[in-house]
C-alpha cells in the first residue's frame, strides 16, 4: 500500500510594505544659459537601477531625473529648460526577509519642488513613494490517491489554488516619428518635453503579452527663423506591440506593472532635409506575472472498518486569486485662477498624475482614496509673462465592489491616468476631466492539511465488537455520509445502497440504517 503524491507550487506574499524617502539637492545655471527670472513647470521621474534583497532589509538604488521650464531674466522673456537627475540609494527595512528572496518595487515621484535660490541657483526637492511586495515560493506534497489500498475509505476535497506559471520583467521599445504640422515654421531648438503614455492595456496571447496604448508629446521649440515666437506641438500616437513570453496562452491571467524608463526627445530632418521631425524613443518597463486557475483534488482523511490509520500531515499557506480586474471612475474639477495670475489666452497642455492614498475594505467593497494632481499650462494675456501653469490637486473617493474580503488577504492596487483634458471656461478659469484607472489584484490567503504519510495498526477490535451490527441513525447538523461511516465502521457504499441514496446530501432529521462491515 503507498501514497500517491502530487507536487504542489505556489507563490505567497511574504511581507509587503510601503514607504517614502525624500531628495534635496543645489543646481547652477551653466554659463552657456541665461539667468533664471521665473521657473514655470517641473516634471520628474525616478528610474530604479537595482534591487537587492539582504537579512531583514532591502538595498535599492537608482536616479531621479527632472526637467525644469523657466522665463529668462532678459528683455526678450524667453523660455529655457535644465534637465539633470539625482541619485539615491535607500535601505528599507522588512523583517522577515532573507537574502536572494525576490521583492518586487513600485517606484512614483509623489511631489516635486523646484524652487528659486537666486537667478542663477535653484534646489530640487521631492517625496519618492516606495512600495515594496516580498514574495516566496512554497513546495508542497500531497497524497491525491492510494495504490493497492483496498478497503480504505477515502474523503476527497477539491483544491483551488492560482499557480503561477511566469514571472518576466521585460523592456517595450516605443519609438515614433512625429512630423509637425504644414503650417507651423522649422524646428530651431527643441526647449520642452513631455512625453506620456495612457489608456496602456495588455493581455495575455498565446506565447506573449499583448501591449497597447497611446504616446502624448508636447513640445515647445524655438523656430530657425528669428523673431518668430515659439511654438507648441500636441501629438498623439497609438503604439502596440507583442512582448515574447513562452509556455502562456490567452486564457491564462496576467497582472503586471508598466512603468516608464529611459527615454529621449530629438530633432531629425524629414525627406527634403528640413528639421520637422521629432522623434521619440522610451523604454516601458515591463513587470509582469502570468497565472493559471488549477484545481487539484486530494485526500483530506482516510479510514478503514479492518485496520486504524494514522495520518500524517503538513499545513499548506496557499493564495488563491479572487479578483484581477480594471475599475474605472471619473472626476471632473473647476479651477479659479488666482487674482496674481495672467488671464488665460489659450491652453497649450495638461498633464497629470494620480495617487492612491488610502484603501479600506468595506463589507461588500473595497473603498479607494486618492487624488490626481493636474498641471495646466497656458499662454497668457501678459506679454511679460508669456507662458504660466495651474498646478493643482483633485481628490477622489472610489468603492470597487467586491466579495468578502479580510485583512489577510492580499491586495494591490495599481492607479493610472486612462485621459485628462482641460477647457476654457473663461479667462480666468478651467475645467479638467480625467478618467482613472486603477488596476485590483486580490489574493486570499488559505491554508489545508496535506496529508504527507500514512501508517496502519490493528483496529481495536474490542472497540469494534462493542458497537451494534446495524444502527437507525438520525441525522444531526454537521453530519455526512462520511462521518456516520467512520463512527460506525461502516462503508460509504454500503450506506448509499442500504438507503437508496442516489447523492451524497443528507438533511439533519434524515432517517438512515447504517450497517456495521
Amino acid at each position: 500500500m503507498e501514497l500517491i503524491k502530487n507536487k504542489i507550487t505556489t507563490t505567497n506574499l511574504k511581507a509587503s510594505k510601503y514607504t517614502q524617502f525624500t531628495i534635496d539637492d543645489d543646481f547652477n545655471i551653466s554659463d552657456s544659459k541665461a539667468d533664471i527670472d521665473k521657473i514655470i513647470a517641473s516634471t520628474g521621474n525616478v528610474l530604479l537601477e537595482n534591487v537587492e534583497a539582504l537579512d531583514n532589509k532591502v538595498r535599492i538604488s537608482g536616479v531621479v531625473t527632472f526637467n525644469m521650464l523657466y522665463q529668462t531674466d532678459d528683455d526678450s522673456a524667453m523660455l529655457e529648460n535644465y534637465e539633470s537627475d539625482i541619485p539615491f540609494e535607500e535601505a528599507v527595512n522588512i523583517d522577515g526577509i532573507v537574502a536572494g528572496d525576490k521583492v518586487d518595487v513600485s517606484c512614483n515621484l509623489e511631489d516635486l519642488y523646484v524652487t528659486m535660490i537666486n537667478s542663477r541657483k535653484f534646489e530640487v526637492r521631492g517625496l519618492v513613494g516606495l512600495k515594496l511586495w516580498a514574495c516566496a515560493v512554497v513546495f508542497a506534497e500531497g497524497a491525491t490517491g492510494i495504490m493497492n489500498g483496498s478497503g480504505i475509505e477515502c474523503l476527497n476535497q477539491k483544491l483551488p489554488f492560482t499557480n503561477n506559471v511566469a514571472s518576466v520583467k521585460d523592456i517595450f521599445k516605443v519609438r515614433e516619428d512625429i512630423e509637425i504640422p504644414a503650417g507651423k515654421p522649422n524646428i530651431g531648438r527643441l526647449i520642452w518635453e513631455q512625453v506620456a503614455f495612457n489608456g496602456i492595456d495588455t493581455r495575455a496571447v498565446d506565447d506573449g503579452v499583448h501591449i497597447s496604448g497611446k504616446m502624448e508629446l508636447f513640445a515647445i521649440y524655438k523656430p530657425e527663423e528669428e523673431m518668430v515666437p515659439v511654438q507648441y506641438i500636441n501629438s498623439v500616437k497609438d503604439f502596440e506591440g507583442i512582448i515574447p513570453c513562452d509556455d502562456i496562452n490567452e486564457d491564462m491571467i496576467l497582472d503586471d506593472a508598466v512603468t516608464v524608463g529611459k527615454g529621449s526627445v530629438s530633432v531629425k530632418p524629414d525627406a527634403d532635409g528640413e528639421d520637422r521631425v521629432i522623434q521619440v524613443e522610451y523604454n516601458l518597463n515591463i513587470d509582469m506575472k502570468v497565472y493559471e486557475d488549477m484545481e487539484l483534488t486530494v485526500i483530506s482523511d482516510m479510514y478503514s472498518p479492518s485496520a486504524q490509520i494514522e495520518t500524517e500531515t503538513e499545513q499548506f499557506q496557499y493564495e488563491n486569486l479572487l479578483i484581477r480586474n480594471n475599475a474605472k471612475t471619473k472626476i471632473t474639477h473647476k479651477e479659479q485662477l488666482k487674482s496674481s495670475q495672467p488671464q488665460i489666452l489659450q491652453i497649450v497642455h495638461i498633464s497629470g498624475s494620480v495617487d492612491v492614498d488610502d484603501i479600506k475594505l468595506l463589507e461588500d467593497a473595497i473603498s479607494v482614496d486618492g487624488a490626481v494632481k493636474a498641471m495646466v499650462m497656458y499662454v497668457s494675456s501678459d506679454d511679460s509673462k508669456p507662458v504660466q501653469q495651474i498646478e493643482t490637486v483633485v481628490p477622489f473617493s472610489y468603492k470597487v465592489e467586491s466579495a468578502p474580503l479580510s485583512e489577510q488577504d492580499s491586495i494591490r492596487i495599481t492607479p493610472s491616468l486612462d485621459q485628462i483634458s482641460a477647457n476654457m471656461l473663461g479667462n480666468d478659469e478651467v475645467e479638467i476631466k480625467a478618467v482613472i484607472n486603477m488596476s485590483i489584484t486580490v489574493f486570499a490567503r488559505k491554508s489545508i492539511n496535506l496529508i504527507t504519510d500514512m501508517n496502519l495498526a490493528p483496529i481495536d477490535m474490542e472497540e469494534k465488537a462493542g458497537m451494534p451490527g446495524i444502527v437507525g441513525y438520525v441525522v444531526k447538523e454537521g453530519d455526512s455520509i462520511w462521518s456516520i461511516a467512520k463512527r460506525y465502521y461502516s462503508s460509504l457504499d454500503s450506506i448509499r445502497q442500504i438507503n437508496e441514496l442516489a447523492t451524497d446530501d443528507i438533511q439533519p432529521g434524515d432517517r438512515l440504517i447504517v450497517v456495521k462491515d
